[in-house]
């Protein structure tokens, strides 16, 4: 499997993750979906999400790429419900609750940091809902460990500290 084979699949396994994840902490939530196209008739309250940037992250030096991720979420209350700034504003507190030390159940990804959540302005298209957005950011290492020495049999290192002590660590 190639690399971007790789990383295609990694992302796609993430956001199935995170989707499932919300779905079943946030069972209040009518809909969750990552980039959905908006359409009339979609069932709210709903929280749309999607990966809004990437940056380089610090080599991990065994041949994975790592990045770290920043995702937005949208949540979405029909303006006409009782309370819909103060429902839209438990659901996003529901979810940076979510969030906390989240990985979503995958080995490749750490923990979520710098969550931010707060209203948004008003969105023409989305004039009979009220909304609040969640922000956070994740590392992710993409790609496979590789090993790039070669496979040796194992052999002695032999450490000394002054002329009076040697110790030999043996491998295998």
């Amino acid at each position: 499997m190639s690399e971007q084979q790789t990383s295609d699949s990694e992302l796609t396994r993430l956001h199935e993750a995170i989707t499932a994840t919300i779905k079943e902490g946030i069972p209040q939530l009518q809909h969750v979906e990552a980039c959905p196209v908006l359409e009339d008739g979609l069932p709210l309250p709903m929280l749309m999400y999607a990966m809004t940037n990437l940056q380089p992250g610090d080599d991990p030096g065994d041949g994975r790429v790592c990045v770290v991720a920043t995702f937005e979420a949208c949540i979405l209350v029909e303006a006409a419900r009782h309370q819909a700034p103060i429902q839209a504003a438990i659901l996003a507190t529901k979810l940076v609750g979510l969030l906390n030390y989240q990985q979503w159940g995958q080995d490749f990804v750490m923990p979520v940091s710098d969550v931010f959540a707060g209203p948004t302005a008003p969105i023409p298209e989305l004039a009979e809902c009220t909304a609040w957005a969640v922000q956070w950011r994740q590392t992710i290492y993409l790609g496979t460990t590789q090993w790039v020495w070669d496979d040796d049999s194992p052999s002695a290192l032999v450490l000394t500290h002054g002329e009076e002590e040697r110790h030999e660590l043996s491998a295998g």
